[in-house]
Formats: structure tokens, sequence, C-alpha cells
């Protein structure tokens, strides 16, 4: 093989295909440790005062520094991928039944020069979130009425 190489021309240099190759492999680089997912579709979002973009009639969730940011977002198989500069920094389920995804760790964390983090949740968010973690069957009168206490 090295003997045929030896003999080829290439046609952008000029040079011997294994002169060629060899010019070549110093400008390689290695692969990076991940390499990227293929996709279906591929598209420009830009992220909305509520941390959401759309995609596919859904909304999903990213970081809240991203917030009046564009964003690419990719349709993987089964998965929807948020994207800033090349840098994954939101991923959720595609396809789901749910038409609002969030991650509630995209509002946590530090501000930015540019964006104050969002304000933590008062006893009203927490009973809330509390409700809707403990499952519509296991609701009782009572639960509601110690919401409307909370409410006061």
């Amino acid at each position: 093989m090295s003997e045929r190489a030896d003999q080829l021309r290439c046609p952008a240099t000029g040079t011997s295909v294994a002169q060629a190759w060899e010019q070549e492999r110093c400008l390689l680089t290695r692969l990076p440790e991940t390499l990227p997912e293929p996709f279906d579709v591929a598209v420009r979002r830009r992220v909305g005062d509520d941390c959401m973009v759309s995609f596919e009639g859904r909304q999903y969730s990213v970081p809240f520094r991203f917030i009046r940011q564009d964003v690419e977002v990719r349709g993987l198989s089964g998965q929807v991928m948020c994207l800033k500069n090349c840098e994954a920094i939101a991923t959720h389920p595609r396809g789901t039944k749910a038409l609002i995804n969030i991650d509630p760790a995209h509002f946590e964390g530090e501000g930015t020069s540019r964006v104050m983090p969002p304000l933590p949740l008062g006893r009203m968010g927490r009973k809330l979130q509390e409700i809707a973690a403990s499952g519509v069957q296991h609701r009782s009168l009572e639960l509601y009425a110690r919401l409307a206490e909370v409410a006061r």
C-alpha cells in the first residue's frame, strides 16, 4: 500500500499521496471525548423573560442567565437540546404529552452582570409546589382549607 501511495499524486498538492498525508497529519486534531449527537431539526429561538423557548409546539426551560438571548434548539432522537455557543445548556425529553417542560434547576443559581437571579418562592409558592407533588388523588378538603389560610 505504501508503494502505491508513493506513486499516486495528490490532486490538491501535486505531491505524492504519502507526502500529502504526512503534511496533513500534523494539522489533524483529536476527536472530542463525546461526539455530537445526530439531530433532525435545528432552529434559533429567543429565550423569553420566563426562561422558556418554543420548539415543536411545546415550551422548554433554559437556565435564567440566558433570558433575552438567542439559543440553538436541536431535535435529537427522543431529546430536545438547547445550546449556546455550541455548548449544551439544557436538555429535555422530546415529544412528551406535557406542553410545558420545566427543570426547576434552571431557576436557581447566581446572577450575572446582565441578569439577576429569580426571587425564591414565598410561602404560597412553596405550598403550591407541595400540593403539585402530592398528586391529585391524595388531596383532601382540609388541604385546600390550609392553602386558603396560607393565602390570607
